[in-house]
């Protein structure tokens, strides 16, 4: 089959991928791109200040995971109730999710208030560091219950295929953040210079705004998304017992997945301040040419959960193939136009030292070489897996090659062989490998195909 005849035969699927991830990957770009603007302002007031804010990120980081986790084990079934047109299950689902964050970001603030130093100590023994990043702290843990309603109500729009919604408040939101950045950390038109403190607070206005659109949008603009609060708190046992069983795999591979990052850091401060410095920018780079992993990820959740919902088991294994197919041709894409965009982006920091730039290249080019298979890890554990319900497998193997081959692989290089940052993100990548053997191993056998609903 040639491969005019290949898009005329799969065009359904061509266009339900196009109009589901696109918003989603768009969405994506944006946020990257903010944030790589955001670390390069921070990077002007210094390199102390780039870590500082990277590791007090660090700490919503691991909030983000918690959430992402229980609202991917919801969209296990969104997506398939989507596939029945069950939309008051969805909405009953939602709310429980929504109750479930917003007592978890209550927490994360209540601690971050309480104890900002202690918790910046977890991450580095850099005085200057834990300084300006408990300043940092107590002022963007504000943002996290905003953040987390907003994100479940993005995940019931992305469910019901209404994605753009979630995509322009973000993006309106965001370009906020990096306007209000450039004001308040350099003390432009008459404000104050705040350094790192404008950086919080400009984190802090964009997420209130960002939620006041996301509900705006919600019930203004849908007939699927707009739940009365009675529906919301409608709590159904069974229904719960349900999302439970299947989520909290995804909330125990999410939360374990985030110390797993968050230990990737800590490993890079035994090397040294600069390492951190790197890997914040480097990571914001990245996160670029991976959007399109974000958006075929996700759509792959919701097509295939759609078609399980409605009982093609046999259609969803063959969607399945083709969504990985479309990962590694876009992953090998995006990652020979990283390649080919490094010199721009070192240009961005032509202030740091010359050997940190050359440093800074060389992890560059590792993360490139393994975006392939990152893009097929995300299409296998976030997209195929979850939608079938297999959440333990996902679980199993995400976790069991991070911590083994990843964070105590790189634990050991570092703390034993004081292994340069170069060697410890060649190890990064290596983990992605081992996870793409045994994740295309479990796609073959058909085991992960389940209906829920």
């Amino acid at each position: 089959m040639n491969l005019k005849q290949h898009f005329k035969q799969n065009a359904a699927f061509y266009k339900d991928l196009w109009i589901i991830a696109l918003p989603i990957a768009l969405q994506q770009l944006v946020t990257s791109s903010l944030n790589m603007v955001d670390t390069l302002m921070v990077g002007k007031v210094g390199v102390d200040a780039v870590a500082a804010v990277g590791v007090s990120n660090q700490y919503y980081f691991l909030l983000n995971m918690v959430m992402f986790g229980i609202y991917s084990g919801g969209m296990v079934y969104f997506a398939q109730f989507w596939g029945k047109k069950e939309i008051r299950n969805i909405h009953r689902l939602l709310g429980f999710t929504l109750v479930l964050g917003i007592g978890l970001a209550a927490i994360f603030t209540g601690l971050a208030l309480l104890i900002p130093e202690q918790i910046i100590r977890i991450f580095t023994q850099d005085v200057a560091v834990q300084e300006l990043g408990a300043k940092y702290l107590r002022i963007a843990c504000l943002s996290y219950p905003f953040m987390i309603l907003s994100f479940g109500f993005s995940m019931g729009l992305r469910a019901v295929e209404k994605p753009k919604f979630s995509m322009i408040a973000s993006i309106i939101a965001l370009t906020l953040n990096t306007i209000l950045n450039l004001i308040l950390i350099f003390g432009l038109f008459g404000f104050p210079q705040l350094g790192v403190i404008g950086a919080a607070i400009a984190t802090l206005v964009s997420r209130i705004v960002e939620f006041i659109l996301v509900i705006g949008f919600a019930y203004l603009k849908t007939e699927t998304m707009n739940p009365k609060l009675s529906v919301l708190l409608a709590f159904d046992r069974e229904l719960i017992n349900k999302l439970i069983v299947t989520s909290l795999p995804v909330v125990i591979n999410e939360c374990f997945w985030g110390l797993g990052t968050t230990a990737y850091m800590v490993i890079y401060g035994m090397i040294n301040v600069e390492s951190i410095s790197i890997m914040n920018i480097v990571n914001s780079i990245f996160n670029i040419f991976f959007i399109a992993a974000i958006g075929v990820g996700n759509a792959s959740t919701v097509m295939l959960g759609k078609k399980l919902g409605a009982g093609e088991k046999e259609k969803s294994y063959q969607d399945a193939i083709l969504f990985l197919k479309v990962g590694i041709v876009l992953g090998i894409i995006s990652g020979l136009m990283l390649v080919m965009c490094i010199p721009v982006m070192l240009q961005l920091y032509k202030d740091f030292e010359p050997s940190t730039l050359t440093l800074m290249s060389h992890v560059l080019i590792v993360f490139a070489v393994g975006l392939t298979f990152r893009f097929i890890n995300i299409i296998n554990i976030v997209g195929v897996f979850r939608a079938g319900g297999d959440t333990r497998y996902a679980m199993i193997l995400e976790l069991g090659v991070l911590w083994t081959v990843g964070v105590l692989g790189t634990f050991i290089a570092v703390k034993f062989f004081h292994a340069p940052l170069l060697i410890v993100a060649i190890i990064v990548q290596l983990e992605e490998v081992v996870k793409v053997f045994f994740g295309m191993f479990r796609v073959r056998s058909k085991k992960w195909i389940n209906q829920l609903v």
